[in-house]
């Protein structure tokens, strides 16, 4: 049975030392952001703003904040929103940032789909994202997936720690084929980059 080729984004599996796993509040989107943001999206630190503003990351061999969880935000018309994406150009009151929940702890473990194949010698090494398809805009879900051909022995954004245990499709017999999921954690990180 061939793996689905169905890209959700960087979803939280695991904590490594056994730890909860939860998200970070003080990071800002601007109003009017011209980035579509879902939930699972790998976001990064606007280099434009003041150091906590936020944008989408999928940019190769970026240095990565941690991974988008939602956002709350005073629309235009007074109505408190809360939820998993920001749409690009939306508007809040008075201009005034979003509040932006992001994943930040560097030993959470993520699932996510790889956009082609990887072989067993490629596990424990590391690779990039890479965005092939738009995140859902009807569900608030990410895109983004890893970006096999990117695999490589030297540091890149995502450590691979190898192949995740998926009942959405994904063959386990048979991993080593196009879109299995793999477990990963960030390597290039904000507050912590991984010692290759």
């Amino acid at each position: 049975m061939a793996n689905l080729d169905a890209p959700n984004g960087f979803s939280p599996s695991y904590h490594r030392n056994g730890g909860v796993i939860r998200y970070d509040g003080g990071f800002l989107i601007a109003s009017g952001l011209a980035s579509d943001i879902f939930a699972g999206d790998l976001v990064i630190i606007d280099a434009a703003a003041d150091g906590t503003h936020i944008d989408v990351g999928a940019a190769a061999s970026t240095r990565l904040l941690g991974v988008f969880a939602g956002c709350q935000y005073t629309a235009a018309n007074g109505d408190v929103v809360w939820q998993n994406q920001w749409a690009s150009g939306t508007a809040t009151k008075g201009a005034e940032a979003a509040e932006a929940f992001v994943y930040t702890d560097q030993n959470i473990v993520y699932t996510a789909q790889l956009d082609g194949i990887i072989t067993q010698d490629e596990v424990f090494g590391y690779a990039d994202s890479v965005q092939t398809v738009a995140g859902n805009a009807a569900t608030g879900v990410s895109g983004m997936e890893v970006d096999a051909a990117s695999a490589a022995a030297t540091i890149l954004q995502l450590k691979l720690l190898g192949f995740a245990a998926a009942p959405d499709g994904i063959n386990p017999a048979d991993p080593l084929t196009a879109n299995a999921r793999v477990n990963v954690m960030i390597a290039e990180g904000e507050y912590y980059v991984w010692d290759a």
